[in-house]
């Protein structure tokens, strides 16, 4: 594979003196040969979300020829960044791999790929369907998309928490409390073990909350409407006293994608590597800085509450934060920095809000059913669709329990 070679050439010049002169000049030569002809064939399962696309246009940009496999639906510019660069498999995930007429035609006539990047192996059966339809690409590496879900099915470790540190408890009592409590964790880990026991050549990427532009779940959008019509909405973010203090880490679409890519490059396999920002969070934390990306810090304030039943949405996973360490060492991974994330991110969906009509709607939809039950989504959403984006203030009454987040830190 030329891109390893090349990828040590870039990294490692330093140590050219222990390279002889032929491989000095062998190595600038195969990395001209990469730009110019290509890297290798990668196949995407999914690709659409906030990773997927990110990852799509860093593999891009890293002159690799992709494929991905997916529904087709258009989230966002999805359609119109990818659908002249990339070649596109129409299948639905959830209806089987076996019954997709278009990727067995691939399989047939496709000769050996270079890696799958696999983002929709949620489960353990997903992922044994997917190892066991796709072995006969005999791909270099099976590169999964993960989550550190996993760490809080696992044994409790001191955080930061490294990749070795996932072990599942021996009483199968306890073992069943901790999936119970967080289902998407188990499915997630179910998924490594399968692709673990395939055979196949892996490479695992345990990502925190992924935030960032595209975001198909809608998250971060939805916290920003919130702070960019609080008085609107007239309504606090909910803080369960659980959630208070927990530090945790998050996790920048773009170095999902810088991540695949060196992972590529280096050929490194079997190896497992924590994905996330350098930053620590806590949810009023995180919350004062999006507040404050508003000029809003002084106006929000938010509910905090000893209800285990509420409507938060970071963070998913609650063992801490992670140890990028691993990541740093063997794939030189540098995160963005936070301020960087909190500016394109804040652009993206206030700009989204008029480019992107279908989305927006999702993001009003989820907050009437779950933050402003009692308002109409009408005025939220009409403050939302003016050119100036600027809301129109009802007044906001602040519950006489709830305090400021800025005093709260």
């Amino acid at each position: 594979s030329v891109s390893p070679i090349c990828g040590e050439f870039q990294t490692f010049q330093h140590y050219s003196k222990q390279i002889n002169l032929s491989s000095k000049m062998l190595l600038p030569f195969l990395c001209l040969l990469s730009t110019v002809f290509g890297d290798g064939e990668i196949l995407v399962l999914g690709g659409q979300g906030l990773a997927g696309s990110a990852t799509l246009s860093a593999l891009l940009e890293a002159n690799f020829e992709v494929t991905a496999l997916n529904d087709n639906k258009n989230y966002f510019d999805y359609h119109e960044t990818f659908s002249s660069k990339i070649e596109s498999l129409a299948c639905l995930r959830s209806a089987g791999l076996s019954g997709c007429f278009e990727l067995q035609n691939y399989i047939k006539g496709a000769p050996k790929i270079r890696a799958i990047v696999d983002f929709t192996s949620s489960t353990k059966a997903l992922m044994e369907e997917a190892v066991e339809i796709l072995a006969p690409l005999n791909p270099e590496v099976y590169v999964f998309v993960s989550a550190a879900a996993v760490y809080d099915v696992a044994i409790p470790v001191p955080a930061p928490i490294k990749e070795e540190e996932v072990q599942r408890p021996e009483s199968v009592i306890m073992r069943e409390s901790y999936n119970d409590k967080n289902t998407f964790g188990n499915n997630m880990l179910g998924s490594e073990e399968a692709l673990k026991g395939s055979g196949l050549p892996y490479v695992i990427l345990r990502c925190a909350d992924i935030v960032g532009p595209r975001d198909t779940t809608y998250r971060w959008w939805q916290y920003q409407v919130w702070v960019e019509h609080f008085e609107l909405i007239n309504t606090g973010f909910v803080v369960p006293s659980m959630l208070k203090n927990m530090r945790y880490s998050l996790t920048y679409g773009g170095d999902v994608g810088q991540a695949v890519v060196s992972a590529l490059q280096k050929g490194v396999k079997d190896r497992v590597y924590n994905i996330a920002m350098e930053k620590e969070f806590t949810l009023p934390h995180f919350l004062l800085e999006l507040c404050k990306a508003f000029d809003s810090a002084d106006t929000c304030w938010a509910d905090f509450t000893e209800a285990e039943e509420t409507y938060t949405i970071y963070p998913s996973n609650h063992q801490g934060i992670l140890s990028i360490a691993r990541a740093r060492e063997e794939l030189d991974f540098q995160p963005t920095p936070w301020d960087t994330v909190l500016r394109e991110t804040v652009q993206f969906y206030s700009e989204a809000r008029l480019r992107f009509t279908n989305e927006r709607n999702t993001v009003l939809q989820k907050l009437g059913d779950n933050v402003i039950p009692y308002l109409s989504v009408g005025p939220l959403n009409e403050a939302m669709t003016q050119r100036d984006g600027g809301p129109r203030p009802l007044g906001p009454t602040p519950p006489v329990n709830a305090d400021k987040i800025r005093s709260e830190l």
